[in-house]
């Protein structure tokens, strides 16, 4: 799943938790969720880590990880 569409069926209230679970603000999750900011490593691991793998780190940023590599 991508990150946007991870966030897009959070409920009311869950993309304010969600930027402050991985902290970050909420401006700056949107503009990664839709491609105008590059996902540092860093945040990548912690959004795979937030969403339990549902939104992978080698979906993020796959210039990283190899997607045979995981």
């Amino acid at each position: 799943m991508d990150l946007l569409s991870y966030l897009e069926q959070l409920p009311k209230g869950g993309k304010t938790e969600f930027s402050k679970k991985i902290d970050v603000t909420k401006p700056f999750l949107r503009n990664m969720a839709i491609g105008k900011a590059k996902i540092p490593i860093y945040i990548a691991k912690r959004i795979e880590k937030q969403t339990f793998g549902k939104v992978s780190k080698t979906e993020l940023r796959p210039d990283v990880w190899d997607c045979d590599a995981n």
